[in-house]
């Protein structure tokens, strides 16, 4: 194939995988709202039930996306990304109709293991379709359109819910699906990883995990922070004598999605640790702002630097992950990669809450500052050793 038709084609796919995204990630927005309304609400369940049912989704996450990116790396992309679609888009639909909130709870479960799936798919189908200096822009582009529908999907969520939660799942469920035939036309892009003799190549996991361990503890720092952030912010606004916390979720996904769309170039020309370090810096400040604030204007600021340090960071911290690993192994680097971000986030809350209940509120914010910090020092011995390197050693 000429180079004109490869790059004309690369351009398709990476079109419909922008599409893919937001179709997918809009009504995951909306489940945001969906899931803890419906169970509170319509199921009855108590505090416990509710985020049982909302940070579930994390659990089986981290068990299955290591496991998905080494068979994708074996079978290819495709099978993980439009039958995952369709899955979420049924499961989606089904948990509409269920009359206790356990069984939402199972669902999630489920939910969580094929969506932490179809991400790495989308991530190593993303890396796949450009050469290794473009991959911070490839990954910049992919949390774009992911966090636009993180933006909008909630609040339209909210709006489809106050009409009927029938309307909020099945719009939601009908979009997914919508989303899975568009992927469907997704070409496959695993890269060619035979031998000479036409055998599968084969890399050690405790080399590939070597690989990714220092990006993805930099990203563990990352994802503690982001959870602490959303799920101690309402309560944190009303702390401070703000109210509402709408104003101050705003500021942070406008200045994420503006960094997001500017970092991943900058990372491909200066080196993503580059832009990483920076961003985690950031986050740090930027948290412990929100934990001294001594007037209420100052969260202002402080959230601004948070969105602008987490928009940078993730993507550059994800090319990283990628640059490291061989082609053979892609798409498990990027699962367990990702499987860090899952840890931090399942963790935050829980951690985080007993630790505020104990020694005071403030420090909901102040501990993760302190361990985006860490991540900020992890970054450090990253710059010290070439990032276009896809080595394992």
């Amino acid at each position: 194939m000429a180079d004109g038709d490869t790059a004309t084609s690369s351009r398709s796919a990476q079109f419909i995988l922008d599409v893919t995204a937001v179709g997918y990630f809009l009504p995951i927005g909306m489940m945001f709202v969906g899931v803890s309304r419906f169970t509170r609400e319509d199921l009855g369940g108590d505090d416990f039930l509710v985020g049982l049912a909302t940070t579930i989704f994390f659990v089986s996450a981290i068990v299955a996306r290591p496991l998905a990116g080494r068979w994708m790396d074996r079978i290819g992309r495709r099978p993980f990304i439009w039958p995952a679609l369709v899955a979420m888009g049924l499961t989606t639909i089904v948990i509409g109709v269920t009359t206790a909130a356990w069984q939402v709870v199972v669902i999630r479960l489920v939910q969580g293991a094929v969506g932490a799936s179809l991400y790495t798919a989308l991530a190593a189908t993303a890396t796949d379709l450009v050469p290794p200096h473009r991959r911070g822009a490839a990954m910049a582009r992919l949390s774009v359109m992911v966090y636009l529908g993180f933006a909008v999907g909630p609040v339209f969520g909210e709006w489809l819910f106050d009409r009927s939660h029938w309307a909020l799942f099945a719009v939601a469920g009908g979009l997914t699906c919508v989303a899975a035939a568009v992927a469907f036309r997704l070409p496959e892009t695993r890269p060619d990883t035979s031998d000479v003799n036409g055998e599968a190549t084969a890399v050690p996991v405790r080399a590939m995990l070597r690989a990714v361990m220092r990006p993805g503890v930099a990203q563990f720092c990352v994802g503690f922070g982001y959870a602490c952030l959303i799920s101690f912010l309402t309560k944190y606004s009303r702390e401070i004598g703000l109210g509402s916390s709408g104003w101050l979720f705003l500021t942070f996904a406008v200045c994420t999605l503006c960094i997001r769309a500017v970092s991943g170039p900058l990372g491909d020309r200066v080196g993503y640790a580059a832009v990483a370090l920076p961003g985690l810096l950031c986050v740090a400040l930027g948290l412990l702002g929100l934990a001294t604030a001594w007037e209420t204007w100052v969260a202002f600021p402080s959230i601004a630097l948070v969105g602008v340090g987490f928009g940078g960071s993730f993507p550059a911290l994800t090319a990283i992950a990628a640059q490291r690993a061989p082609d053979t192994a892609r798409g498990a680097a990027l699962g367990a990669f990702l499987s860090f971000n899952d840890v931090g986030n399942a963790l935050a809350g829980p951690l985080v809450g007993l630790l505020g209940e104990a020694v005071g509120f403030r420090w909901v914010y102040g501990a993760p500052a302190i361990v985006a910090t860490v991540g900020a020092v992890v970054c450090v011995s990253l710059l010290r050793r070439p990032q276009a390197s896809a080595s394992l050693a």
